[in-house]
């Protein structure tokens, strides 16, 4: 009896240690260990994977490297994301952050904390010359191709309800090339992105519709009221101030 009465403060322990575990979140914020960063692999200029090399290159991956060391992380590692997985691996813990295109509004406010806007762009149309579009707002009844998982949908869908009564039908695709392949094939009257994606994809066969359906600012998406939220706030308004933010996209542009 005496040998299990000295053994349960012991268990007791341990189960504390495990609790804790558990309690402490899916990544703890080591300053000294590699910073993990979601971003895309399939924007050109921004975050893009060379199957070759097999690494990445572009703006947001020089972002998350000047960031890393900023906060004293002696590495950086990125996951490749897509705009359906990557709420979920931030809120899951799978990654410390979020440089992937990932841009600011309320409702995702609601659920990350973000940094400064690094970069702003505008969301357009493209569409083949042979569609004899003119103006965005003559799209009304046709079908316009957006990215799955983004929120640009909804967007085209809001906007084009209050210029026409005949609403948008949306087609949506996994990745920017299949939208492209869609347009070429004329499976979609036109295709909704933002303006930096869009012009990885714009030929001598294609043009812009006028006007810009919103503005969108990107930032860096962390886990909502967490230590790593101030710290990379602040890192990157340093970089904003310090020119360093400019510097990368003067280099990418």
């Amino acid at each position: 009896m005496s040998g299990i009465k000295s053994r349960v403060p012991a268990l007791i322990l341990l189960a504390v240690m495990v609790l804790g575990l558990f309690c402490a979140g899916p990544r703890a914020q080591a300053a000294g260990s590699a910073l993990v960063v979601g971003v895309r692999d399939d924007i050109v200029n921004f975050s893009y994977l060379n199957e070759t090399t097999g690494k990445f290159y572009g703006l947001e991956i020089d972002l998350a490297k000047e960031l890393a060391k900023r906060l004293g992380r002696e590495d950086v590692e990125f996951v490749a994301v897509t705009p359906t997985t990557r709420e979920q691996v931030l809120q899951n813990g799978e990654v410390d952050c979020l440089i992937a295109c990932y841009s600011i509004n309320e409702e995702r406010e609601e659920l990350f904390d973000f940094s400064a806007p690094y970069y702003s762009d505008d969301t357009v149309f493209m569409v083949q010359t042979s569609s004899c579009f003119t103006r965005w707002m003559d799209l009304g009844g046709m079908t316009v191709g957006v990215l799955a998982g983004s929120n640009t949908g909804d967007l085209v869908k809001d906007t084009m309800k209050k210029y026409s009564h005949k609403g948008v039908q949306l087609h949506e695709e996994d990745t920017y090339q299949d939208l492209s392949d869609a347009l070429e094939r004329g499976d979609v009257d036109a295709v909704c992105m933002d303006g930096c994606i869009a012009q990885a994809f714009m030929n001598e066969d294609r043009i812009y519709l006028p006007g810009s359906l919103a503005t969108q600012t990107y930032g860096v998406a962390t886990q909502k009221g967490s230590e790593l939220s101030e710290q990379v706030a602040a890192a990157m308004d340093e970089m904003l101030s310090d020119g360093t933010v400019d510097q990368f996209i003067d280099k990418w542009d």
